[in-house]
């Protein structure tokens, strides 16, 4: 009965610790500010470290940030108004040790290489200034951000068939709206 105890404390000591550990990704922002009439958006990933491990093999991974703009109706669905997507791209070379990573923003293609994971890590996670929407062309309401970010491997697994069908294409999706914020021209 004492070594049943035991074992039962040990496997929730490590249950604990492990879980302590993993801590789930979080979408950090969206911060919006008004500059000479534009919206313009920051935004951040934290806590990606389950997406490390499988970069820093090798396996090339694209990060797809989704930004909205949504007017808010009382009683009536929220109204759509402008979307920006931006996609990036990043491969770790094994033979000359450095990452590559892409933007693209539907106008922008940006390629960086980078020799660290942290300076990378920065740079895929982060997004600044993205100019989502002109003031003077909204009617005075009230609006609110969506941020959606999704993560998927670009690389194919070794299976035939069907079996493709069984295995989700995004790995990690995560969403987040900012707080209403009153805007627009009457």
């Amino acid at each position: 009965m004492n070594k049943l105890i035991i074992l039962l404390s040990l496997i929730s000591t490590v249950c604990t610790v492990s879980c302590a550990e993993a801590v789930a990704p979080e979408i950090m922002g969206p911060d919006m500010k008004v500059i000479d009439n534009n919206i313009i958006v920051n935004l951040h990933i934290d806590h990606v470290t389950e997406l490390a491990t499988p970069i820093k093999s090798g396996v090339e991974k694209e990060i797809t940030f989704t930004i909205e703009l949504l007017r808010s109706w009382r009683f009536w669905p929220d109204e759509f108004i402008v979307s920006k997507k931006i996609s990036r791209i990043i491969k770790y070379d094994n033979l000359r040790e450095r990452y590559r990573a892409l933007s693209y923003d539907g106008v922008t293609r940006t390629e960086k290489y980078f020799s660290d994971y942290n300076s990378v890590k920065n740079w895929i996670f982060t997004i600044h200034n993205v100019n989502l929407a002109n003031v003077k062309e909204l009617d005075l309401s009230s609006y609110y951000i969506r941020v959606v970010v999704e993560s998927k491997s670009l690389e194919q697994l070794p299976l035939m068939g069907f079996l493709m069908h069984f295995i989700p294409e995004v790995e990690m999706s995560l969403a987040k709206e900012s707080a209403p914020f009153i805007m627009g021209e009457n």
